[in-house]
Formats: structure tokens, C-alpha cells, sequence
């Protein structure tokens, strides 16, 4: 018996039958996952519109919503300022000097704005576990008016960019 299985011709019939299982093994578990593959129930639509395109995105905020901007400054958006990713939309806003320059000190600058904003109502989203609005860094705060959001989006390390807000609708931060 050890004769035959040290012979190269048992070898290679024991290597073929081994090759044909575990490709016969490979191609059934295939066949059975694709016929047992989970079908995705379609998305819930409103009736009547079936086959319907994927919703859009939400528009940005205006800048207006943003109300005036404090003494000296200016706020400025355009469209190549609104970035989109899936259901959510968000506007950069620049905020400049009334002249239409940016401001030296781009954190003294947004420091001005949220302290306006929050003399005009709105409200300082505190972060889990942060109990007050004085341990939350300037680059961290963001402020809401229940319906938008404003956060820095500011690189203050560079002198010559201007302050920039990042403005989003806040409902859609909570889906």
C-alpha cells in the first residue's frame, strides 16, 4: 500500500480528485448563493409615483437667513459655494469686510458673527458631555436657529482667506 501511494501516478490522480472537489465545492456554494440572494425591498415611495427618480437633494440655506451681518462685515455665497452629498446641502459663506475684502483676523472675525447671532436669538449647540458654551473651542461651536446651523469652517492659520461659515439645515443633521 505505501508502494502505490509513493508512486507519482497516485499523486497526481489524488491532486486531480482534489483540484475537481474543491472546484465543484467553489462552483455549487456559487449557484446557491445566487439563488438564494436577499432581494432589496424598493425604497418606500409615495403612491402613484412608481419608477420615479431618486429624490433630490435639499437646497442650501440662503444667506439671508444668516439676518445682517454685524457692523463692518459683509456676508457673500455663490452657487459654486453650495456642496451637495446625498440628501444634504450645505453653503459656504464668506464673511468680509463691507469694502468686499477679507478681514485680518479671520477667528476675531467669526468670534464677531456668532456673537451677533446669538444676540439675535439663536442658540449654541453644546456637544455630549460639554456643560457649558466656555469649553467649547471657536473651531468647535456651532449655532443653531432650530431650522439652520452655522459652524466655522475657517482656516485661520492662513492670512489672506477670508472667515467662511458653513450654513446646513439642521433637520437634516439629525436623519
Amino acid at each position: 500500500m505505501k508502494a502505490q501511494l509513493r508512486s507519482r501516478r497516485t499523486m497526481a490522480v489524488l491532486v486531480g480528485v482534489v483540484v475537481v472537489g474543491l472546484i465543484v465545492s467553489a462552483a455549487a456554494g456559487l449557484f446557491q448563493a445566487f439563488a438564494t440572494a436577499p432581494t432589496v425591498p424598493p425604497t418606500a415611495q409615495p403612491q402613484g409615483q412608481e419608477g420615479a427618480p431618486a429624490p433630490r437633494p435639499e437646497e442650501p440655506p440662503a444667506v439671508s437667513v444668516l439676518g445682517e451681518a454685524p457692523d463692518g462685515l459683509s456676508y457673500t455665497s455663490g452657487e459654486d459655494d453650495v456642496y451637495c452629498e446625498e440628501q444634504e446641502c450645505v453653503r459656504l459663506v464668506r464673511v468680509l469686510t463691507e469694502d468686499g475684502e477679507p478681514t485680518e483676523d479671520t477667528e476675531a472675525t467669526v468670534q464677531d458673527v456668532f456673537d451677533h447671532l446669538l444676540d439675535n436669538d439663536w442658540l449654541i449647540m453644546l456637544p455630549e458631555g460639554v456643560e457649558s458654551p466656555d469649553d467649547v473651542p471657536l473651531e468647535q461651536t456651532v449655532l443653531t436657529d432650530q431650522e439652520v446651523m452655522v459652524a466655522d469652517s475657517s482656516q485661520h492659520e492662513d492670512g489672506e482667506t477670508p472667515a467662511v461659515l458653513m450654513v446646513g439645515d439642521s433637520a437634516q443633521a439629525g436623519s
